[in-house]
Order: structure tokens, then sequence, then C-alpha cells
């Protein structure tokens, strides 16, 4: 793969394992060449799932979790914004924030939460990661005379009723391992049960739906794909 055709995925989640649904298309992405960036809104450093450690000591943990899951993927860099857990919200100043993460990074595309789920951190994650990427073309706003003004395609995790179109990410035997592996690394850690089932079953059946053995399964919110002359 030239320097040219490679690609920049980045996915942006608001704790560290909500990427879980993700791992399997990200890993895909590093095993083409492509550079895969690994970014959360927050550390989740208010889990109760690490009642030991105070919130610096959670700070720091949760940081290695997303290191060690990166590592994993083969993303490139992890970036956590640090917006505050339980304070995300989708405001001026955190678009511009997530904005000028893009101007760093400059993704072609996007994997985020999708806008309709329960937990507002993770709603709002997915607000601000559509929102930044009119933000980021904004120079007067960034004070930035380097904006990203790439067509971005932007992916949610999958959510019914939504109206935006589906799609299915095909994964490679080398990234279903990659996502029992995460998913592992994580059920050891907080004790989670029957990990590896919900890994491979999940895909599977995304996978029947698609007519593939294992795929992850994502709305797509923007994509700028010139119309094709056929259909097939």
């Amino acid at each position: 793969m030239t320097e040219e055709e490679q690609k920049t995925v980045l996915s942006l989640f608001a704790h560290p394992d909500d990427e879980l649904g993700a791992i399997g298309t990200l890993a895909n992405h590093a095993q083409r060449g492509d550079r895969v960036v690994m970014a959360w809104t927050t550390y989740g450093e208010l889990t109760t799932l690490l009642p030991d450690l105070n919130i610096d000591e959670v700070k720091k943990e949760r940081r290695r979790h997303a290191e060690e899951v990166a590592k994993i993927v083969g993303a490139e860099k992890v970036v956590i914004l640090d917006l505050g857990d339980s304070m995300v919200q989708n405001t001026r100043d955190q678009r511009i924030e997530v904005g000028r993460l893009y101007v760093q990074e400059r993704p072609d595309a996007v994997i985020t939460w999708g806008m309709h789920n329960a937990h507002p951190d993770h709603r709002y994650t997915g607000e601000l990661a559509v929102d930044g990427i009119k933000m980021a073309r904004i120079n007067r706003i960034l004070g930035t005379d380097k904006p990203h003004r790439k067509n971005v395609k932007l992916l949610s995790y999958y959510e019914e009723g939504t109206g935006f179109p589906t799609k299915y990410i095909e994964l490679s035997d080398e990234s279903m391992e990659a996502a029992k592996n995460a998913a592992q690394f994580y059920a050891d850690i907080y004790k989670w049960k029957d990990v590896q089932s919900w890994v491979v079953d999940r895909r599977r059946a995304r996978g029947l739906e698609s007519n593939c053995t294992y795929a992850e399964k994502f709305n797509v919110r923007f994509e700028f794909d010139k119309p094709p002359s056929y259909v097939v």
C-alpha cells in the first residue's frame, strides 16, 4: 500500500471498553496497512468496576487498558480527551475539542456511538463525533491554517429504527482473533463471564445477516462515495 492509498480510521467512544463492538473492523484496517487511531472522550474514571483505586489511579489504569487494546488491534495511537466521566455534553467547547482532534489526526473515517443510546456519555459522544466534522472544517473557529475539509465517512454502532443505511463489515480470521483477545483482556480484569460466546455469537449472527462468516454492523451517518454507473 502506498502512502497515498493509506487511510486513517479513527474510533471515538466514551470510555475504554466501549470500543469492543468495533474491534474487528479496526483490526481489518490495521492489517490492510491503514493508520488506526483509537480515541475516547473520557477515561471512564467513575467506573464501579475498580473500587479499590482512587480517581487518579483509575485514570492511569484505564489508559493502560486503552493502550493494551490498541496493541491488540494494531492501532498507531491512543488519545483520551478527558472531558470528564458523566460530563460529556454536546457543548461548543467540546465540539471544538473533537474538531481539533480531527484536524490533528485527519481521519478518512470515524466509528462512534449511535445517537439514541441510553447512556448520556455514549449518546453525546456520538453527537460530538458528528458535529466535530463541521468544526474541523472552519479554520476561524479552531484557529488553524490547516482545517480538515475531507469528506469524512462516519459510522455508528447499529441502532434499530434510525432510518440510516446499514453497513456490514466482514471480518478476517485475524480480526476475529483480535476481537476475542480484546474482550478477553477486559474479561480478565472485570471478571466478565461467557465473553467469548458473546464475541463469537454476536459476530456470527451479523455474518448470517450479511452472507459471510463473521461481521460487525453499523449505521452509516455520512458517506460521500460517488454514484456508480452500474448496479453490479
